[in-house]
């Protein structure tokens, strides 16, 4: 396993961020990280976790996940004193740690611990002197933490989904396109032919899928939210029919989707968030698209994860589906 270092640069600022790591034979050897998936151990005593602290950070990890169904936080967030934290075992496994060390002789900076005690593991220790410098540092950063976060999660599933990897769809995946994502037995492949595959997963209250869909590149039209809209229709339309006659899966489109331009193993990418309907039906959900190219530019690649969850929460199914969706990785790299 590898190292992953982030230095979190301030400009025209007194503040740094010092990123710690360890080597990787040590990573081999910690125990899995824990916590529920999305979740954030903030460490602070109840004397800085109050007022406009706890506003902040409530504020700030409790914004709305785009584009799913109902409101739902991009992160949950459980406070322990530091007191509890430095007593017990328990409690420093945990995947997404913030640590608040206020003390008049500290340095204001935030110190950044990779897998110091588990794997995969993201810690943020924040050095300040009062709780308005605390605020100061968590509002300029959140969004650097955040991504970070959400990586470590992207990470964990695909951890998991590894170590129970449906070994006949990562092959016929290979065989088909040449490239191909990890998912868990949990998951069947419905259908694959020469430019689409259908894997899924149904359980009792809900269902995720993956759609992936292929076709030759021949211009950077493909890239334009319109186009991969049109497309993700067509592909939907064409290949999930709905439990009755006529009925089929769409886009919905009177919510408008959100895209933007991403990385995705190391190529260019465009993420688009949105929600899907069933057509001549009532069913509906969550979904999230990655458009990009294959390393030699012949192939134009969409891989869209889908949820379908009427009566759980959504969040953490999508971050499953678009867990899979990253773990791609090709056969000439």
């Amino acid at each position: 396993m590898r190292n992953i270092k982030v230095i979190l640069s301030l400009l025209a600022s007194i503040f740094i961020i010092t990123s710690c790591s360890l080597n990787s034979t040590d990573e081999i050897q910690k125990p899995s990280s824990a916590g529920k998936t999305l979740e954030v151990l903030l460490v602070a005593n109840e004397n800085v976790y109050k007022g406009s602290v706890k506003e902040l950070t409530d504020s700030l990890f409790g914004q709305p996940q785009v584009n799913l169904n109902q409101p739902e936080p991009i992160f949950d967030v459980l406070n322990i004193s530091v007191g509890l934290f430095n007593n017990s075992d328990l409690y420093n496994k945990h995947r997404n740690i913030i640590i608040v060390d206020v003390n008049s002789k500290n340095d204001n900076k935030i110190y950044t611990y990779r897998d110091k005690w588990a794997y995969p593991q993201t810690i943020f220790q924040f050095s300040v002197t009062n709780v308005d410098e605390f605020k100061t540092l968590l509002r300029k950063h959140f969004p650097q933490i955040r991504d970070d976060f959400y990586e470590y999660e992207r990470l964990r599933v695909n951890n998991a989904f590894k170590s129970l990897e449906n070994i006949n769809i990562t092959k016929a995946l290979k065989q088909k396109f040449g490239f191909w994502i990890t998912v868990s037995n949990e998951f069947q492949l419905s259908v694959i032919d020469d430019n689409f595959a259908w894997i899924r997963k149904e359980a009792k209250d809900y269902s995720i899928g993956i759609l992936i869909h292929t076709q030759p590149y021949r211009d950077s039209i493909v890239f334009k939210e319109k186009y991969i809209l049109n497309q993700l229709d067509t592909t939907m339309k064409n290949h999930i029919p709905g439990p009755l006659e006529g009925t089929y899966m769409a886009v919905e489109r009177r919510i408008e989707p959100v895209s933007e331009k991403i990385t995705l193993d190391g190529r260019y990418c465009i993420e688009t968030r949105g929600l899907w309907r069933l057509i001549g039906d009532f069913m509906g959900g969550p979904f999230v698209n990655y458009s990009f190219t294959s390393p030699d530019n012949q192939q134009f690649i969409m891989l869209t994860g889908y949820v379908y969850s009427p009566r759980k929460p959504k969040r953490d199914f999508v971050m499953q589906a678009e867990s899979v969706c990253r773990s791609i990785k090709f056969l000439k790299q």
